[in-house]
């Protein structure tokens, strides 16, 4: 599911940016989960690791960071379709 950031609406500074994971076909949120304050949903851009990304970037998406935060990184395997684990505390493979 997709995370969307939203801007909480209550006229302090800085602004306060939350994160919530929807799916695509839900209605926007008008107000905090928790707080009820009313919020907006923003445009986010994504974390891609393009040839064109920055070098934090990339660090972010490491095989190490991944790994250190609890992310296994698999590797799609062409002659059979199924993905080995590169890195990570996952099973060994996925078959889809």
């Amino acid at each position: 599911m997709p995370v969307y950031q939203y801007v909480v609406l209550n006229g302090k500074q800085p602004e306060e940016i939350i994160e919530v994971e929807q799916k695509a076909s839900d209605t926007p949120l008008s107000e905090h989960p928790v707080t009820k304050e009313p919020i907006k949903r923003v445009p986010a851009s994504p974390s891609l690791s393009l040839n064109h990304s920055t070098t934090s970037e990339k660090s972010s998406l490491s095989e190490e960071n991944l790994d250190k935060h609890g992310f296994s990184l698999y590797h799609k395997d062409q002659s059979d379709g199924s993905y080995r684990k590169q890195s990570g505390a996952g099973p060994g493979s996925i078959q889809p």
